[in-house]
């Protein structure tokens, strides 16, 4: 699969490695002699809501 955008992350089928891509060069990633498979971004953004602290 061709990297197309930053943040893009990808998974090994075969060992687990996973990569983030921090430069777009149009190339394929492989690991293990397999194309790596694009995951989901697995980082989760959490709200919340703290309490005014009166300073």
């Amino acid at each position: 699969m061709v990297t197309e955008k930053l943040g893009e992350i990808y998974q090994c089928q075969a060992c687990g490695n996973e990569v983030e891509v921090v430069k777009v060069g149009g190339g394929t990633l492989v690991c293990c002699g397999i194309v790596m498979k694009k995951i989901e971004d697995k980082r989760q953004i959490t709200a919340v809501n703290l309490p005014d602290s009166g300073l």
